[in-house]
């Protein structure tokens, strides 16, 4: 037997996985799942598993010919091991389009949709994927890197309830690549390579290909150690998981928040409590991050009235005397935040950003700043000048435009925002700063407007800063 498949066998016991359960597998054709299809083949054949395995491959139609080639190869596997087989074709890049939503998030969703669906129309217990101790490590530097609170950072779940009957569950959470690779080897197995593991555009692969092995240099074992500090903080979480739940019942009012009891309670808590409402409330907390979490918190526990949080999609939390609530704002409506003008280092949450303000910045000094304010953030200089009433913070609205600095004639915002190749998905919240009158400023990753410009001999100049926020 194999290292994969002893780990594979522990696992089945510590996931509670019964004999005579059946399963559905995920299957791509690369080396993880084919190694775990062909472990769970094994064991069948040992006698050691009775019950029916199904293999499921969804074609995500991305990679034209490979992604078909992709298929062929998983139906000819399970036709190989004997196996049942579902296959369905979806265009994954229509629906991130018309979804207008990440196409690795549109993916990842239509991807477990399609195993659900499988799971209930055979009635199996389990679905399983090939998520590998590799993968754990590398999903816990990515959310670390994105600045991700507690619950993001206990990494992949072992176990997932999808319905009554169907569980998801990763068995080879305990297995490295080099035991996958291991694996095929000895048993001479064919798999596939998915060319677009190989591009550095996407974070995981950077993460893979660059920081991992750059980490191992100090720690030759960092993804078990990775691996073990998930493990840790999902224990804490599930321990504190019913102390929130006990916290938000006696907080709700209805959709809203009383925030007496948040108050009293203890801030690990507390944000704990405000993940579940926002989940409960929205849905989902995909783009709602640890930096949005600490500004509802700020706002429930130490401000006033009056004051709120704007959150990506229209979404926004108020605090009203003792109650937070979350309300959506019409699109285009003119929501606005004020920055104090004069307030050295102001920051507000607006949307995917955390926007900070710097006033009478030495221009000698602006290297130095901007230099540590990493690639995810953008920055403005400014001409240094009393505006009494601030600056402001907005979404766009219909015949937006300006002079950007350098030019003579006003522009579209619309059309900058296409230039700068800011996603449609994300123009209807992304943060515009105005004057208290409402004239355009600045918005992240476009010119400044030529009037609020600094002159080339300003010794001094104020600074903004746009900080892009990650999901958790």
């Amino acid at each position: 037997m194999t290292k994969l498949e002893k780990k594979l066998q522990a696992a089945l016991r510590r996931l509670g996985v019964g004999a005579q359960e059946k399963i559905v597998v995920a299957v791509s054709g690369g080396a993880d799942s084919t190694a775990l299809l062909d472990a769970l083949a094994r064991l069948r054949e040992r006698k050691e598993q009775h019950g029916e395995i199904i293999v499921a491959h969804l074609n995500h139609l991305l990679r034209g010919e490979e992604s078909d080639e992709d298929e062929n190869f998983a139906r000819k596997l399970a036709n190989q091991l004997n196996l049942p087989v579902c296959v369905e074709r979806i265009t994954v890049a229509d629906h991130a389009r018309s979804e207008k939503k990440n196409l690795e998030a549109t993916a990842r969703r239509l991807r477990y949709d399609f195993l659900r669906r499988v799971g209930e129309e055979h009635e199996a217990n389990f679905v399983f994927t090939a998520h590998t101790l590799d993968d754990q490590a590398e999903t816990v530097l990515m959310r670390l890197a994105r600045g991700s609170g507690a619950e993001g950072l206990r990494g992949i779940h072992r176990i997932v309830v999808l319905s009554e009957q169907l569980k998801l569950a990763r068995p080879m959470l305990a297995v490295t690549r080099a035991e996958v690779i291991e694996h095929c080897q000895r048993y001479n197995l064919a798999f596939r390579s998915d060319s677009s593991n190989l591009s550095m555009d996407f974070t995981r692969n950077r993460i893979r290909h660059e920081l991992l092995p750059m980490l191992e240099t100090f720690n030759p074992r960092i993804q078990e150690s990775l691996a073990r500090a998930s493990e840790l903080i999902a224990d804490d979480e599930d321990f504190l998981q019913p102390f929130a739940e006990k916290v938000l019942e006696e907080s709700r009012e209805g959709a809203r928040l009383n925030v007496k009891p948040l108050q009293k309670a203890h801030p690990a808590v507390v944000r704990r409590v405000l993940r579940q409402w926002l989940r409960g409330e929205l849905g989902t907390l995909l783009r709602i991050n640890a930096a949005h979490v600490a500004a509802i918190e700020n706002l429930a526990t130490r401000s006033q009235s009056g004051r709120f949080i704007q959150l990506p999609g229209f979404w926004r939390v108020e605090r009203e005397f003792d109650i937070l609530e979350l309300s959506c704002a019409r699109k285009y409506e003119c929501a606005l935040i004020a920055i104090p003008l004069l307030t050295e280092g102001a920051k507000i949450i607006f949307g995917d950003f955390e926007l900070s303000y710097f006033s009478d910045v030495a221009r000698a000094r602006i290297g130095a700043m901007v230099g540590n304010l990493g690639a995810e953030c953008e920055f403005a200089l400014l001409r240094q000048s009393a505006e009494p009433d601030g600056l402001w913070v907005r979404v766009r609205k219909e015949g937006d435009a300006y002079v950007p600095e350098g030019h003579h004639h006003a522009t579209k915002l619309k059309t900058l925002m296409i230039r700068r190749k800011i996603p449609l998905s994300q123009r209807d919240d992304y943060p515009i700063l105005v004057t208290a009158d409402d004239r355009i400023v600045w918005a992240p990753g476009l010119p400044v407007a030529g009037v609020f410009a600094p002159e080339s001999d300003d010794s001094v100049c104020a600074l903004v800063t746009a900080q892009r926020l990650s999901e958790t």
